[in-house]
């Protein structure tokens, strides 16, 4: 069947955001009195929801990660949103497949920033659906149901998930959505095989390929983690 609805994870897959968002939450650790951490802990806050990420890698409470979250956000909105360049190649593939099938956006940033960084890359007009955590979906699951619902719920075989992550695969998982995998964002190795990904795309021109046939209809199954055919 062919696809009819592309959701796109933002982080790691659409723009090259992680340079931003780990400067800003070495900035906020500072803040609140945490010691530097290394590149390879701070990319772990690429792409997961923050409240999770300052939870589970910095052993806060809720309430402690909530405050975490809005000093970051206050960087973020300074600086951080100003060094997150899209992929050489990520404009094309938005163009030519939105003349194929709709276009959203489901990111586990706050949505209004994720509207301002799409418009300041000149892509915001592509998406028809653009849905973030405005602090009621906690989890990709719950961004993944909020495109889904402004679309009307279409068919899960209607629609699949591309992002750069295993919460962004676990995400589709839960409405019973295909998603690709992005091997060039900012995964660890085996992380997108493991999570179940019924395709994978080395590149982004190797992506724009795939989702053109996946819009086509042209491309068989795979097994997960197995690539596209």
């Amino acid at each position: 069947m062919a696809k009819k609805y592309f959701l796109f994870d933002l982080d790691g897959t659409l723009m090259d955001t992680g340079p931003g968002i780990m400067e800003c939450i070495q900035k906020t650790l500072a803040d609140l009195g945490l010691p530097p951490r290394e590149e390879a802990f701070l990319r772990r806050f690429v792409g997961p929801p923050l409240a999770e990420s300052f939870q589970n890698l910095c052993g806060m409470s809720p309430e402690e990660a909530a405050r975490a979250i809005q000093i970051y956000r206050g960087y973020y909105v300074a600086e951080g949103v100003y060094k997150s360049p899209l992929y050489p190649g990520v404009d094309q593939l938005l163009k030519r497949l939105s003349q194929a099938a709709v276009l959203c956006v489901a990111t586990s940033k706050n949505e209004s920033g994720a509207r301002r960084i799409l418009a300041m890359r000149g892509i915001e007009e592509l998406f028809q659906v653009v849905v973030g955590d405005d602090g009621s979906r906690p989890s990709k699951a719950a961004v993944v149901a909020g495109v889904l619902e402004r679309l009307g719920n279409p068919a899960p075989p209607e629609a699949v998930m591309i992002g750069d992550r295993s919460y962004d695969i676990a995400g589709a998982a839960a409405w019973g959505l295909e998603a690709v995998g992005v091997l060039y964002g900012y995964a660890a190795p085996g992380e997108l095989e493991e999570a179940g990904a019924r395709y994978l795309a080395a590149t982004v021109e190797e992506l724009k390929a795939l989702c053109l046939q996946l819009a086509a209809g042209t491309t068989a199954r795979s097994g997960p983690g197995g690539g596209s055919s």
